[in-house]
């Protein structure tokens, strides 16, 4: 080694020093500099990129590793690629993947890494772009088209999306492809809650353990009834919207509370959630042996499954019984078809009289409703914000506008004149995505000046958008729950069409409550037509909007009357499965 090599080595231990220290910006200042003085050693730009990560500046960290020699390292290369994920940084660790894919069209693990980014940070239309090349790399593999397939879904494409899906060939034991389908088939408008039933049935008798016998706790004479709530989603999505209001209200002399979150989750809302328990279990990390271990452990009399076989469920451990009464309520919307789920928490609208056929679990019923709604705490102004020609929107998913429900938005479009319609869903965020989707209302007559469509906002900003809308359209078969409750809540009245499935009547079972049965329809046509007749009474509607939020606060946000009828409804079932 050379007095060049030796003065190099004594300046990168010196920076390495720096760095450890935590005295980023010495660190940096040091590494810039030996890598001026050699550019091609790819060590240096990933200890760089790592010093720029911890210091919170990714655009620099991503500066310093596009760069030839490193995409030349493919070894360094991937250890970088995966300290941007381990960082969080998920927009510059999909950068850099594009920069190898482009860099290598030929490399398959490269090109279906980046396909799998742009799909988890919601750019659908670049996910299936790069899902599909790769799968012309290797066309014997499934998961670029599962990806691809997926990607179609994610844009509005449902009915190519699911028949893509279908067509994956399924491995044996392949439980994790088999699962999405479970959540993908909510969104085919050819399927009804038989068809439906029987899909998730066959899923839970192939890939689900059976149960085990376990003893409920000797309790003494009034001890409280120990109930755990589990969810991957304690955190964000509709689970905080329901479940804090309830557990607020709930009898606490006779109900003790366990959250157990999945997830992991510290956000401000999750942290919020966990003063509504006697007691928060961090699972995250359990595998499902431990977790079943943990959930024993903690000897519940009750758990309430709070996802079903939405994404990171954990049914595989409750369908082995890990507590002695098991139910299943909020983020799922059929059967569980695990034989030690004991009852789904439904009510007269959702699970009207004939359901009992399509569940594996006896429908415990909540008479007022299956949901209370906790409005927002910050108070957004409910009144219409200007005047103008009607506005109608939707807030929902993208995956949940097929070719059906964006016929039916076109029809209305079309018989009111100068109306416009605002679309708002995070997929909406990538330019292709919303270039596809006005091409779609294009071929419908729509031309793209009466359409907004905008990317994911702070719920407070979402809420104010209510404000320069006057009809909120819900689609189908996938209805709104929370986005139903949004608009109610920011007084715009939705039009809704009850479907064949349980899914399909979300929203038509909260305006039953609202005695608003005027806004649900039968079909495409009523849909049509109830749409037409709200925007021909607009300006009585924008007077209303205050009238609106109190019928909505008074029908569907009494928490202290959703916990009394859900602690009775448990406290039946308790005694129905363990008679004193």
């Amino acid at each position: 080694m050379n007095a060049a090599d030796d003065a190099f080595e004594r300046r990168l231990h010196e920076a390495v020093a720096l760095a450890d220290r935590g005295a980023l910006p010495a660190a940096i200042e040091h590494l810039h500099a030996l890598l001026l003085d050699r550019p091609q050693v790819t060590a240096l730009r990933q200890l760089l990129a790592r010093c720029h990560l911890r210091a919170g500046d990714r655009d620099a960290a991503l500066a310093v590793v596009t760069h030839p020699s490193l995409i030349a390292d493919r070894a360094t290369l991937y250890a970088v690629v995966a300290d941007f994920a381990g960082a969080g940084a998920w927009q510059e660790h999909a950068a850099l993947l594009e920069a190898v894919a482009r860099h290598d069209p030929a490399d398959y693990e490269a090109v279906l890494a980046l396909a799998a980014a742009l799909h988890a940070l919601g750019c659908p239309s670049a996910a299936l772009h790069w899902a599909r090349h790769a799968s012309a790399l290797r066309p014997s593999e499934p998961m670029p088209r599962a990806i691809a397939a997926t990607a179609l879904v994610d844009r509005g494409d449902v009915e190519a999306g699911l028949a893509d899906y279908r067509a994956l060939p399924m491995q044996e034991g392949d439980a994790e492809h088999a699962a999405r389908q479970l959540v993908l088939m909510h969104y085919d408008p050819a399927l009804d809650a038989a068809a439906m039933s029987a899909a998730i049935r066959a899923y839970a008798r192939r890939f689900l353990p059976p149960p085990e016998r376990i003893e409920p706790r000797s309790r003494a004479p009034g001890q409280r009834l120990r109930i755990g709530w589990v969810s991957p989603r304690l955190g964000d999505g509709p689970v905080p919207t329901f479940l804090a209001g309830l557990l607020r209200a709930f009898d606490r002399e006779r109900h003790e509370h366990v959250l157990i979150d999945l997830a992991g989750t510290h956000t401000r809302v999750a942290r919020s959630m966990l003063s509504q328990g006697d007691t928060w279990v961090d699972a995250s990390h359990l595998d499902d042996g431990a977790l079943l271990q943990r959930l024993r452990a903690l000897q519940l009399d009750v758990l309430v499954d709070l996802a079903g076989h939405s994404t990171t469920n954990r049914l595989r451990v409750l369908a082995r019984r890990a507590a002695p009464l098991q139910l299943t309520w909020l983020d799922w919307f059929d059967t569980t078809g695990v034989a030690a789920i004991d009852a789904f928490v439904g009510d007269p609208w959702l699970t009207p009289p004939g359901s009992a056929a399509d569940f594996s679990e006896t429908i415990a019923m909540l008479p007022s409703g299956r949901f209370c709604y906790t409005p927002p705490r910050d108070a957004v102004e409910v009144s219409r914000a200007g005047d103008g020609p009607v506005v109608f929107a939707s807030f929902n998913r993208l995956a949940k506008l097929n070719d059906g429900v964006l016929d039916a938005w076109a029809r209305i479009l079309l018989q009111c004149d100068d109306a416009r319609l605002v679309l708002r869903a995070r997929h909406f965020g990538e330019a292709a995505t919303r270039a596809h989707v006005a091409a779609r209302f294009a071929t419908r007559g729509i031309d793209e000046r009466r359409l907004e469509l905008g990317g994911a906002l702070s719920y407070r900003d979402l809420l104010e958008a209510y404000r320069r809308v006057d009809v909120a359209l819900d689609p189908f078969p996938f209805s709104g729950c929370t986005t139903t409750c949004d608009a109610l809540w920011m007084g715009c009245p939705v039009v809704t069409l009850e479907g064949r499935t349980y899914v399909g009547r979300q929203s038509a079972s909260l305006l039953h409550r609202l005695g608003a049965t005027d806004w649900i329809a039968t079909g495409a046509d009523d849909y049509v037509a109830r749409a037409l007749h709200l925007a021909g009474g607009v300006d009585a509607l924008r007077a209303a909007r205050a009238t609106l939020r109190e019928r909505t606060l008074v029908a569907l946000c009494d928490a202290r009357h959703h916990a009394d009828e859900f602690a009775r409804m448990i406290q039946a079932r308790w005694r129905a499965h363990h008679p004193a």
